[in-house]
């Protein structure tokens, strides 16, 4: 082999072994990264503190990020601050009736509820039908089934999670709507400066407007009317917020375009009423289009 050959296979040999060295540190590091997974919030209540954590550890086999309760107060408390994709209830026990009658009176109505018992009759099961159970599992439980369930009902209900932009300049009120809007799965982004409205409506793109009326840089009516303006944006539902009560005033908001007036304080349950059919109009109208 001559010297420029033997020159060359060095030097090839030298670049190999760089390449092979930063395949190395880049394999290294991407080892060290912790995996990135996602997943779909259960909860899951029964009176007995043993069942509860044993379904938690059966459920989380299949990729759910599982949270159980075996106190009712806690279980509620834990819905109004992070609502649950679904939720397992184990109506066995005195306290699983209770978490029944909680559940059919509950604010968050947006995530399915599956029932677990071991009474496997007709008059059970009709019960939970007209309680609104959306499944309904005997013990000992078939975790794989029930994973499979959930799984089935958490993608029925990802179609409702409406984008809802809320412009408040109340730092109080834009939290209060996320944390109930959110709470019911839909997508929310707030907004404090209305003079920001066209900017945010090309990145977020958003299914419904939520507003105040009265804003200092810009009302919630000036703001409407800069919406429709653009030709893109004239079928975006805008619902009002105010406490205004003088219909003469809520009228006038209502002709420039907008699709409701909602009376702060709000119900949350009417608000969320409110936006699902108004957003799931809209949404309906741009699939025909």
């Amino acid at each position: 082999m001559s010297r420029d050959e033997l020159d060359v296979y060095a030097e090839q040999n030298q670049q190999m072994a760089d390449e092979a060295t930063l395949g190395d540190i880049v394999m290294s590091e991407l080892s060290e990264q912790e995996p990135t997974r996602y997943f779909d919030l259960v909860y899951i209540y029964s009176a007995d503190n043993r069942y509860v954590q044993e379904l938690s550890d059966a459920l989380s086999l299949f990729d759910h990020e599982v949270v159980g309760f075996s106190d009712l107060e806690e279980f509620r408390s834990a819905i109004l601050v992070r609502a649950p994709a679904a939720a397992v209830l184990d109506i066995d026990s005195e306290a699983g009736k209770l978490a029944k009658t909680a559940m059919s009176t509950r604010v968050i109505t947006s995530f399915p509820v599956i029932y677990i018992s071991a009474n496997d009759n007709f008059e059970d099961r009709l019960l939970a039908v007209r309680e609104g159970a959306e499944g309904y599992f005997i013990k000992p439980i078939d975790a794989q089934a029930l994973s499979v369930k959930i799984d089935e009902k958490i993608a029925k209900n990802a179609v409702r999670s409406y984008r809802v932009l809320v412009v408040d300049d109340d730092e109080f009120f834009l939290s209060f709507f996320d944390a109930v809007l959110s709470s019911a799965g839909m997508h929310v982004r707030s907004l404090m400066d209305p003079t920001e409205i066209l900017d945010a409506i090309k990145k977020f793109k958003p299914e419904l407007i939520l507003t105040d009326l009265y804003m200092p840089q810009c009302n919630g009516i000036e703001m409407a009317k800069v919406i429709r303006q653009n030709n893109l944006y004239v079928e975006i539902p805008i619902v009002f917020l105010s406490s205004e009560t003088e219909m003469q005033k809520q009228l006038g908001a209502m002709e420039t375009g907008a699709d409701d007036f909602l009376t702060k304080p709000i119900d949350p349950e009417k608000l969320i009423a409110s936006i699902s059919a108004r957003a799931e109009r809209y949404r309906n109208l741009r699939k025909k289009g």
